[in-house]
């Protein structure tokens, strides 16, 4: 392998690590909804990307976004609960159900 190409190599690498120092776990424990309760706290990440703040849960693989920490987190929370809706409403497939079913298991109608 040329020096070049390890010296690349660790450069992204380098961006790897530093877009991950970036990025924050946190645990939402409403989902601020008159509806629905979380039985247990949601981990999400947040992280600023330069230009706005990201919100994202892969479990259910959702994003949220916004200008400050606390929109992004609440444009999440409202994906989070019209996710639930809609799921609720539709015939799922198979993957959509297991999303639905963990959803479940973490959101509770009041």
């Amino acid at each position: 392998m040329a020096e070049l190409e390890i010296l690349e190599k660790i450069e992204h690498l380098e961006q790897l690590v530093r877009k991950i120092e970036k990025r924050r776990l946190l645990f939402i424990h409403s989902l601020h909804d008159s509806r629905l309760d979380l039985k247990i706290p949601f981990p999400i990440t947040l992280e600023n990307d330069g230009y706005q703040f990201i919100t994202y849960n892969p479990d259910i693989d959702i994003y949220g976004c916004g200008e400050t920490e606390y929109e992004a987190i609440e444009d999440l929370r409202h994906s989070i609960v019209d996710l639930y809706f809609d799921l609720k409403e539709e015939e799922l497939g198979a993957d959509l159900q297991k999303i639905f079913e963990y959803l479940q298991s973490v959101v509770g109608e009041k």
